[in-house]
């Protein structure tokens, strides 16, 4: 069973810490922090780096809702970092599925993504765990080079961070194709307003 742990925003890294030290004895099968591949340019290098994929959550797997009980009272300190929600809660099948889809056992981290963006700003992931999901898109930042994905978490929805850098989608000519719609949008508009 997955349980997703309520923790402050910004302590993620330092509740799995906390609860790390008495993870195995308690029980738990695996605890990690859900994260994203994020790139920024410094000093004109791409610098890799990972950020939560949900902020204020870290997950739990064990047998039963007994055992992550067990780990929360056991590990000292972390009662500071908890979020005032629930300690715990159960998660869905088709959450599961869906994080076991974006990460692996091991390695909890959710790859970057590449994409186009074309007329209208729809955006078509090219590669990446993001290739075919997206639907699950609300909103991208070009400049942070992230997607915003509409995503459940034990029956509450919530919206992941996952890396994507998009580019504009060309046309045969080469130039941009929402560039050309809106050059041909004002040129339609001028002609309107001098007939």
């Amino acid at each position: 069973m997955w349980f997703a742990i309520n923790v402050r925003r910004g302590r993620e890294w330092e509740a799995l810490s906390l609860l790390r030290d008495t993870a195995v004895a308690d029980g738990l099968e695996e605890l990690f922090v859900p994260s994203a591949v994020t790139r920024a340019v410094r000093g004109g290098e791409v610098v890799e780096g990972a950020e939560p994929l949900i902020p204020g959550v870290v997950v739990a797997v064990a047998p039963g809702r007994r055992e992550v009980r067990a780990a929360l009272r056991h590990a000292r300190g972390v009662d500071e970092v908890l979020a005032s929600r629930p300690g715990a809660a159960e998660m869905g099948e088709a959450e599961v599925a869906l994080l076991c889809a974006l990460t692996r056992p091991g390695r909890r981290v959710v790859g970057f993504s590449e994409g186009l963006v074309g007329p209208g700003g729809e955006v078509t992931v090219t590669s990446g765990p993001l290739c075919g999901r997206e639907g699950l898109i609300r909103r991208v930042s070009h400049r942070g080079k992230r997607a915003y994905v509409r995503m459940s978490v034990a029956g509450r929805e919530v919206e992941a961070r996952m890396g994507l850098r998009v580019r504009c989608r060309r046309d045969a000519r080469g130039a941009a194709t929402t560039t050309m719609t809106s050059s041909r949008a004002a040129a339609g508009a001028t002609a309107a307003t001098t007939t």
